[in-house]
């Protein structure tokens, strides 16, 4: 049985894009970022369904959920922190749903959806990212590749 470090460990692998349609028909880009991890103890992903507790436990807990995406924008030449909301409490499920502890590994994919609009112009953004799993141990943090979408933004 491998032996992993009890704080989650990730590496980015990959980013992507496709468009969709959300559930009202309007077209989106999504952008897929996807990591690889490793966690001692498996405790990585949350089940807020029907728990408010945990959700304000988290939010009390440096307001974010269990993964943490920062979005910088390049703007002459320069990368910013480029703020959208939407982003700021996000999770992903329970991975190892056996009930078990024990080490873990593997992929995580997770979507980023920006809306397709006229007003939309393609600006070139990348993302910092980090987990931290149900004992609130944070991972290391990772820095995607640039990738073009279509944001609305008074300053394009």
């Amino acid at each position: 049985m491998p032996k992993y470090d009890l704080t989650p460990a990730i590496k980015f692998v990959g980013i992507d894009k496709y468009d969709a349609n959300d559930s009202l028909g309007n077209q989106i880009t999504n952008v897929r970022i996807t990591l690889s991890f490793e966690d001692g103890d498996g405790d990585l992903g949350e089940s807020l369904k029907d728990n408010a507790a945990r959700e304000d436990y988290l939010k009390e807990n440096g307001g974010w959920g269990n993964y943490q995406t920062q979005v910088l924008k390049l703007e002459k030449d320069k990368w910013v922190n480029y703020d959208l909301p939407l982003l700021s409490f996000l999770v992903f499920p329970v991975l190892k749903t056996d009930g078990t502890r024990g080490p873990i590994r593997g992929k995580l994919d997770y979507d980023i959806s920006f809306p397709n609009s006229r007003q939309g112009k393609l600006a070139p953004l990348k993302f910092l990212v980090k987990i931290r799993d149900r004992e609130l141990r944070e991972s290391n943090i990772i820095e995607t590749d640039s990738i073009s979408v279509p944001i609305y933004d008074a300053e394009l």
